[in-house]
């Protein structure tokens, strides 16, 4: 993610260059991280970055940009046309338009781990939440665009949550009810099926106050919850 700080422009611009010749070589000017099951990454647009080995959970904007910088990837030879794909066609074979999307202040950040690593971050006191059942963290929240939270209820616990604003969910572990809708995370889905894993609360409805019911003894109920820009319980 990112470019190492000393990097110059035309060191950039050679690797997009070679983008032809096999491995253009442009990871070894990124910077790398481990990644850390449960922690987060915050990626503007215009900031270089490369998939990780895990799956990853990835609230996002809507764009209509698309870069690809890298010419081979986990051994994968990547087309030229992605290279070049949402570039207008006037500047197609411009180098310097490929460069020109690249935001070097977020790049060449010399602090980028402290500016763009996410730790979960508890929604209130976790000894206040534990007594009531359940547990909650921001997981996404260097962003003004969306922010995103982790929601655990334990089993056999019932717990009323409200939010500021509207919010998609989608089901990580567990089944219960959600008001009056049957929520599960299923094991299998088959072609056509509908689930229970996936639902909209409207504003009105996070601010009133979702009624979650965790109906298993032993099993957590785990949501992830995705909000859109002007979150107001959001302090960035």
């Amino acid at each position: 993610m990112g470019i190492s700080p000393g990097t110059t422009r035309a060191e950039i611009k050679e690797c997009l260059l070679n983008f032809t010749k096999g491995d253009n070589k442009i990871t070894n000017y990124s910077q790398a991280y481990r990644l850390q099951p449960g922690t987060g990454w915050d990626v503007p647009p215009g900031l270089l970055h490369a998939p990780g080995s895990l799956c990853t959970y990835e609230p996002q904007k809507a764009s209509d940009v698309f870069a690809m910088y890298q010419s081979l990837v986990n051994e994968a030879i990547i087309p030229e046309e992605l290279l070049w794909n949402g570039t207008p066609k006037e500047s197609i074979g411009d180098y310097e338009a490929l460069l020109d999307v690249i935001d070097w202040d977020l790049n060449l950040d010399t602090h980028l781990h402290q500016n763009r690593y996410m730790d979960p971050k508890p929604v209130k006191s976790s000894e206040e939440m534990k007594a009531a059942g359940y547990s909650e963290a921001w997981i996404c929240y260097k962003s003004d665009a969306f922010s995103a939270k982790e929601l655990t209820v334990f089993p056999g616990q019932s717990v009323t949550i409200r939010d500021s604003a509207a919010y998609g969910m989608i089901m990580m572990q567990g089944r219960g009810k959600m008001g009056s809708w049957n929520v599960e995370t299923p094991s299998l889905i088959r072609y056509g099926q509908l689930t229970n894993d996936e639902f909209f609360i409207t504003e009105k409805a996070a601010m009133e106050g979702v009624k979650i019911v965790n109906e298993s003894t032993t099993d957590p109920l785990v949501m992830l919850k995705h909000f859109g820009p002007g979150n107001p319980d959001l302090s960035l």
